[in-house]
């Protein structure tokens, strides 16, 4: 009973933050400011930016959460992975990464990867959520970012959107610790 409500929760917090809009366009760049070297569970986006680096990743090298804050700016997890970035094993590791992590494609936000005893399976789905984002701080206190598409439409220019506000975000929060 207190993981439900614990759960549901979180949830309304999340949603608190959320606009309902669905038609904000924005004409972002895909990101002409600083080198970003950005780590990848899963397949690598189809983003040309000589400023923008992606390498592989695999969740168990993750673990290693001193390694992956030193060496990248944010991390990745593709659709294909969501399932099982959802292991209850993976929570500790996201909230000591240093770094922003980022759950792309994902409709149920980033409550069940950070949430002990919510899978994602039983996540209520989010309306508008394309991407979401997490950043443990401190011991009780995180941020978290959700990224929808223009107008919920799928196709490359809303995309390329969504990859260009995220990458404005880890720029930030790189700039921020500096």
């Amino acid at each position: 009973m207190k993981n439900i409500y614990l759960c549901s929760l979180m949830t309304a917090l999340a949603l608190s933050g959320c606009s309902t809009e669905t038609s904000k366009e924005e004409n972002a760049s895909l990101n002409n400011g600083a080198y970003l070297k950005i780590g990848i569970v899963g397949e690598k986006p189809h983003i040309q930016k000589e400023n923008i680096k992606f390498e592989a990743l695999s969740l168990e090298q993750l673990k290693d959460t001193k390694k992956v804050s030193s060496n990248f700016d944010a991390v990745f997890i593709t659709k294909g992975n969501l399932k099982k970035a959802d292991d209850e094993k993976y929570v500790t590791v996201y909230d000591n990464l240093k770094i922003p992590i980022f759950f792309l494609q994902t409709t149920k936000g980033f409550l069940p990867f950070v949430t002990e005893g919510l899978s994602y399976k039983e996540a209520s789905e989010l309306n508008h959520s394309y991407a979401s984002g997490y950043l443990k701080e401190k011991k009780s206190s995180y941020r978290y970012w959700e990224y929808g598409l223009n107008d919920d439409v799928v196709n490359e220019k809303n995309i390329n959107n969504v990859y260009s506000r995220i990458f404005k975000t880890v720029e930030d929060v790189k700039r921020e610790k500096s």
